[in-house]
């Protein structure tokens, strides 16, 4: 049975450290890694990733906010064309109420922004590994004291080891 140093639990990740091997578990994997294989780990913030998904967000709740701009356009035509013909005015009336529901349909499916994630690096020689998680879901602190308790560990089995 191996001795497990240290525990970090965030959002649907759990890392397990133990004095050979670092085991990583998500929604969708289990992988265990061994140390002599690991050269660092950090925490990284997907600020790149976020910036993308923001700025597609704000994409998205433009061109909402357009079809309700237009649609209060159409309603304002058809009130003034209800004077020249009923018809014509009761047809943009109802042209008008359909875009701004449209509108209002594609706010209210937008209205969540996105969140910035972070993720778990691990540095090994044949690449690195992100495991992504919610950084707001767990504190700070934890994260950093578990990946000091890494890092020291990989330096003392490197040191013993190496």
């Amino acid at each position: 049975m191996e001795n497990t140093i240290t525990y970090l639990s965030a959002d649907n990740l759990d890392i397990k450290l133990t004095e050979d091997k670092l085991f990583i578990n998500t929604a969708v994997s289990n992988e265990a890694f061994a140390l002599r294989s690991v050269n660092g780990i950090g925490v990284v913030d997907l600020v790149d990733d976020f910036n993308a998904e923001l700025n597609f967000w704000k994409q998205k709740r433009f061109t909402a906010m357009g079809w309700v701009i237009i649609g209060v356009f159409v309603l304002i035509l058809a009130f003034v064309l209800f004077k020249l013909s009923v018809g014509a005015g009761a047809f943009f009336f109802l042209i008008g109420g359909v875009l701004i529901y449209v509108g209002y349909l594609a706010l209210k499916r937008n209205e969540i922004p996105p969140k910035l994630l972070s993720a778990v690096r691990i540095m090994m020689s044949g690449g690195n590994r992100d495991f992504k998680f919610d950084k707001t879901g767990v504190k700070s602190g934890n994260v950093a004291e578990f990946v000091a308790s890494v890092e020291a560990t990989l330096t003392a089995y490197q040191k013993n080891n190496g």
